[in-house]
Parts: C-alpha cells; structure tokens; sequence
C-alpha cells in the first residue's frame, strides 16, 4: 500500500504538469494510470480522480488569474451546462458495467487524441485561429457541447477539459492559451459537482487523493508557469500523444 501511494506521488507531479499545459484536470491522465499501473477499480479510480482534479484546477488557475488568462465570459457561459452534465454523468457511471466505462473512455482519448493531432498537421492556412462567432447559435452549440463535457467529465472522471479546450478553440474561437487557462479554471467547478454524487457512495479513496494531490500541486504550478514558453502546436502535440498512449493501453487491457 505505502510503495502504491509512493508510486501515485511520483506519477501525479507528472500528471500535474502535463494537465497544467494542456489544460485538463488530469483525470484523462490520472484514471488509466490507476487502473493500468496500479490496478484500481475503474469505478474507484474515477471517483478519486475527480476530488483530485479539484487541486489541479486550484494550482493552476489561480496562475492564469492573476496573468488574466482566463476568459470569465466565457466560462460562466458553459460551466452551467457542464455542471449539470457532471452530475448526469456520474449517475450514468454507477449503472454501468465495468467493461463498458474502460471502453467508453478508451474510445474517447483516442477520439480527442487523433483529432487534436490532425489539426496540428493540417496546412497552415487551416490552422489560421478563427475570431470568436458571435452569433447565438454558435454559443447554444456551445453550451450544449460543454454539457456533453461535463457528461464525460461525470461518467469517466476527467475534468472535461479534453472536450472544453477544442470547444473554446473551435467552435467559440477563443486562442488555444486562453482556452487552456479557462478550462482549467472551469475544470475544478466541472469536478465537484461530479465527485459528490460519488462521495455520497462512498467510492473516493482518501488515502490515494492525499497522494495524488501531494504531486500534483508541484507539478501544475510548474506546468502553469511553463506553458507561456511553450508554443501552442507544442501543447497539442504533447497533449494528443499522452492521451494516444494512454486509450491504446486502456482498449488493450479490454482484451488480455
């Protein structure tokens, strides 16, 4: 147990980085290193996965805050659906088997993952950052994207900022830098909504968030302060490899 929660420490200042540069809670990151490393239960993992990402918010936004990175218009706008969505999702996760939540969440990563990565490879003009459309049925598109985050984000513990960055980027055309301050900033409120319904079954292991949480400050606060040297088609392609490994070995498992 104490070479476990050794291993959840080391693991989450990686962890933490990572998720502050690309702008994700860690739970996409966090819930296949439990379960494929140390062997948790899925249904655990994700539990203790969101109380977790709740840190990660904390240590990293309030980095991007105070460099006001953070585009508050636009996290009020879809943190409501996204909120709700969590709660929706996290129901959902208790009612399924646990084959079908890997699957679920295998299928996701390498969905994001691929995505991502044919965008960073895509000419030029392509990539050419598109202004935010004002129209409104760009932001209900929006706002009924982002309750699909907070779905995932409910039912597989992550903090849906794998599904928020591209949101904000793509459809709301705000810059990949302040999509990923202001996802991680919504990231934290999109994780407690999620993570009470699995407290009140008592599915959170309080040991391992302590671990986890230990790593994971040091590792966003480096991870935040970094990501201002760091160009943007940088963030997606390490982004977009760690979530393609870590869907391959999720599916894999599926089937040894």
């Amino acid at each position: 147990m104490i070479l476990d929660l050794v291993v959840l420490f080391l693991g989450a200042i990686g962890i933490g980085f990572v998720s502050a540069i690309a702008g994700i809670g860690g739970g996409s990151l966090m819930v296949p290193f439990m379960v494929l490393a140390l062997g948790y239960d899925i249904k655990v993992a994700i539990a203790t996965s969101l109380v977790c990402i709740i840190v990660v918010s904390s240590s990293a936004s309030s980095i991007y805050l105070r460099r006001g990175l953070v585009d508050l218009k636009t996290a009020l706008l879809l943190e409501p659906s996204t909120a709700l969505g969590a709660v929706v999702g996290a129901y959902i996760t208790l009612s399924l088997p646990v084959r079908v939540v890997k699957a679920i969440l295998g299928l996701l990563l390498l969905y994001v993952s691929i995505t991502m990565l044919r965008r960073v490879f895509k000419k030029k003009s392509s990539l050419k950052q598109r202004t935010p459309i004002q129209q409104p049925y760009s932001k209900l598109l929006g706002v009924s994207a982002s309750f699909l985050a907070g779905l995932s984000s409910g039912m597989l513990g992550i903090g849906g900022g794998v599904l928020k960055v591209p949101i904000m980027v793509f459809i709301l055309g705000l810059p990949i830098k302040t999509a990923v301050a202001t996802s991680s900033f919504m990231v934290g409120l999109t994780a407690s909504s999620g993570g009470v319904v699995y407290l009140a079954k008592g599915l959170v292991n309080p040991l391992s968030v302590v671990a986890l949480a230990l790593g994971i400050i040091p590792g966003a606060t480096l991870g935040a302060r970094c990501m201002g040297r760091l160009k943007p088609n940088t963030i997606r392609i390490v982004f977009s490899l760690i979530l393609l490994y870590a869907s391959t070995r999720l599916l894999y498992s599926l089937f040894t």
